[in-house]
């Protein structure tokens, strides 16, 4: 998972939320991963394995209140042509006259 592609989702996330392929950020102290399955402890704990960016899979034992740090994220495109066409036509103009006198 690209970390520079990833937001974090607006609502809070609760542990029901956690389910096999969802990418989650706080599992990690300064990057997300993805579940690979979750195991439920009770009604205030899991044991949750997850794949980290790098590919490697591992577990950890989470429970009710760490789920404030955690969040659903959803990926996004890295390259979108969703901009404003004319604005681009305008910079890049303005770019191009101001390198007009090194040619």
């Amino acid at each position: 998972m690209d970390e520079a592609n990833v937001e974090p989702s607006s609502t809070a996330t609760r542990l029901e939320q956690l389910t096999a392929g969802s990418p989650v950020r706080g599992i990690l102290p300064d990057a997300s991963g993805s579940v690979v399955s979750v195991q439920w402890h009770g009604s205030d704990a899991l044991a949750l394995i997850y794949r980290e960016s790098s590919g490697r899979v591992a577990d950890r034992l989470l429970l009710r209140s760490e789920e404030s740090d955690l969040a659903i994220v959803e990926a996004g495109r890295p390259w979108s042509f969703e901009g404003n066409g004319a604005l681009f036509r305008l910079v890049s103009e303005a770019q191009r006259i101001r390198l007009a006198h090194e040619s």
